[in-house]
C-alpha cells in the first residue's frame, strides 16, 4: 500500500482512537454495576480490538478483504479466504449486536415501569455510558471524515465497515441506556 501522509495520520489517528476505545471499554466493564452493561462493554471492546488488527495491517501495507456482493466479488484464492474471514466477522458482530438487542428487549419487558415513574439506575453506570456514547460519537464521526480522504476504495469499504459497527456500538449503548431511564429521546 502506497498512502500519502495525510492517509498515514487519518490511519493513525483512527489507530489511536481504537486503542482508547479498547482501554476504556475494558475499564468501563470491570467499572460496571449491571452485568448486562457489563457484556455490552465487553462485546463492544472485543470489536474494537478487531478494528484496531484492521487499521494496524492497513499501516503494515497489508490488505484485509472484504466480502464483495454481485459482479463485484473479489477472485483470487487468497482475496476470497480474506473476503470470508470478513464477512464471518462481520457475522460474528452481528450475532453479537443481535445478542445485546435480545438482552434489552428482556430487560425492557421485565422492568417496564409507567410513566411519570422513574427508574433506579447507579448513576456511574450512567456516567460510564455516557462517555461511550460520546466517544462513539466522535469516533464515528472521525471515520466519516477519514474516509473521504482515501483515494483507494477497499481502504474507504474497510473504513465504512468500521464505521458501521462504531455506530452500532453506539446504537446497543444508547438503547441500553434508554431502557434503563438514563435517557430521554423524546
Amino acid at each position: 500500500m502506497n498512502f500519502s501522509q495525510k492517509e498515514r495520520t487519518l490511519l493513525e489517528d483512527q489507530k489511536n482512537h481504537e486503542q482508547i476505545c479498547i482501554q476504556k471499554y475494558s475499564n468501563y466493564a470491570s467499572l460496571a454495576q449491571d452485568p448486562q452493561l457489563k457484556n455490552i462493554f465487553k462485546q463492544n471492546g472485543q470489536i474494537e480490538q478487531e478494528h484496531y488488527n484492521t487499521i494496524d495491517q492497513l499501516l503494515k501495507g497489508q490488505m484485509p478483504q472484504m466480502q464483495q456482493s454481485g459482479s463485484q466479488q473479489n477472485s483470487g484464492s487468497q482475496q476470497q479466504g480474506g473476503g470470508q474471514q470478513m464477512q464471518m466477522k462481520s457475522q460474528q458482530n452481528q450475532q453479537m449486536q443481535s445478542q445485546q438487542s435480545n438482552q434489552m428487549q428482556m430487560s425492557q419487558s421485565s422492568s417496564f415501569m409507567p410513566s411519570g415513574q422513574s427508574q433506579n439506575f447507579n448513576s456511574s453506570d450512567k456516567d460510564l455510558c455516557t462517555d461511550m456514547l460520546m466517544t462513539e460519537k466522535y469516533v464515528s464521526g472521525a471515520y466519516n471524515t477519514a474516509i473521504f480522504e482515501f483515494r483507494d476504495t477497499q481502504v474507504r469499504n474497510i473504513l465504512n465497515h468500521i464505521q458501521k459497527e462504531e455506530q452500532q456500538h453506539g446504537e446497543s449503548i444508547f438503547k441500553y441506556m434508554e431502557s434503563n431511564g438514563m435517557y430521554q429521546a423524546k
